[in-house]
């Protein structure tokens, strides 16, 4: 992997060497990393309407999400409009290069400004309404019939509503709360470095595939915080590039970086760490709080996040991320092939779908947990750290 600035081979962090050496360690021991026991999980916190509303008001407002990937707005004088907080939001590349997240209103009359989906080009937001315009940077530009009609108003009062942002790994985070403070590095922590390794500078979007599922958010989020479930769920997709469940984890804060063993991972025995193929003998997976999952795939990555849209809706955005030297006409077909596989074949098909059936059972009288084995130690973790968040709010 090459930093493309440099064009000389990135280093990995010592956390993912440790993660593969921790993984080998005990495949060669026999033990696999367990929980301290049984846990259970209520299943008010997947259909409980008052539960939900408290999520709202503040691991969704509070805390950092992913809204984009820095070539959705490759050049100066593009945006793009992103609803699936709940919030209207609007993101923009000004015509200095300088990236920036709005509340996509106008502060007029408070329309909507920008409509259209996916990414957009143009030097100005214009108001479809009465035609008050905004430079992308955020700053009023023109009210029409200004002295007439709005005599003394102070047009450097009325600029949009900017929210915090920054830009890490190529990915746009958003803290959406006008006025908060956002220290991404702090919040990140180890993560941080990790992401900028395998999302490198070089990492482009293939394709952006949305789509909305009748499931609570968090099931969808249980669902990739264990290698439990790969031998009998994916058996007929990805399992055979996998061991059965072996798979290694460490918590930083309320984020979770994992490393899931695969068949070739034996080849990495006898090699010194210098050799190891880090993507290759295992596949990481990453979880940042409160709604983002990464799977680092030996030649590409997934960026998921998980918005919900109702205690049982939740919209899913997957953003395929490939080699920007690679996305080429003659490689079209290989990246479409494997988007195919792993959107539709192994995220729609059984991830979703299981989150889907879990969901149209939880009022069927069954059960009145969820539970949880020890190889499942991180849905626990993740479900005492919603609780600490909402506590906090």
């Amino acid at each position: 992997m090459l930093d493309k600035v440099s064009n000389k081979p990135l280093q990995p962090p010592a956390s993912l060497i440790q993660l593969m050496r921790k993984l080998i360690e005990r495949v060669q021991t026999g033990e696999r990393q367990l929980g301290d026991g049984i846990t259970h999980v209520l299943l008010g916190e997947y259909s409980s309407e008052a539960f939900f509303q408290q999520e709202q008001a503040t691991v969704f407002r509070k805390y950092p999400v992913i809204l984009g990937h820095l070539s959705e707005l490759a050049e100066p004088g593009s945006y793009m409009q992103h609803d699936a907080l709940g919030l209207p939001i609007v993101l923009t590349r000004d015509l200095e290069g300088d990236l920036h997240a709005f509340l996509n209103v106008c502060r007029h009359r408070g329309t909507r400004l920008v409509h259209a989906d996916g990414p957009c080009k143009g030097k100005t937001l214009v108001c479809p309404y009465h035609g008050w315009t905004y430079e992308l940077d955020g700053r009023l530009r023109h009210i029409p019939l200004l002295e007439e009609g709005f005599p003394g108003i102070d047009c450097a009062k009325q600029s949009l509503v900017e929210l915090p942002s920054a830009v890490r790994a190529g990915l746009i985070w958003v803290l959406p709360t006008a006025e908060a403070d956002m220290d991404i590095d702090a919040y990140l922590g180890p993560m941080a470095a990790e992401l900028e390794y395998l999302i490198p500078p070089g990492f482009t979007l293939f394709k952006r595939f949305e789509s909305t599922r009748k499931a609570n958010w968090k099931l969808v989020v249980d669902a990739f915080l264990e290698a439990y479930h790969v031998r009998v769920l994916h058996r007929n997709t990805v399992y055979p590039f996998f061991k059965d469940a072996w798979a290694v984890s460490e918590v930083y804060g309320p984020h979770y970086s994992s490393l899931v063993g695969r068949r070739r991972l034996d080849e990495a025995f006898d090699l010194p760490p210098v050799q190891w193929d880090l993507r290759e003998f295992g596949s990481y997976t990453q979880f940042v709080f409160p709604n983002s999952v990464f799977v680092h795939h030996p030649d590409y990555s997934s960026v998921l996040t998980l918005f919900p849209q109702g205690v049982d809706s939740v919209r899913w955005v997957h953003l395929m991320l490939i080699p920007e030297e690679q996305n080429t006409v003659a490689r079209q077909a290989h990246w479409q092939e494997t988007l195919n596989l792993i959107e539709k074949g192994v995220f729609q098909a059984e991830d979703l779908f299981v989150a889907e059936s879990a969901q149209s059972a939880i009022h069927s009288g069954a059960n009145d947990t969820m539970t949880l084995g020890r190889l499942e130690y991180l849905i626990q973790n993740f479900h005492d750290e919603l609780h600490a968040a909402i506590d906090r709010g």
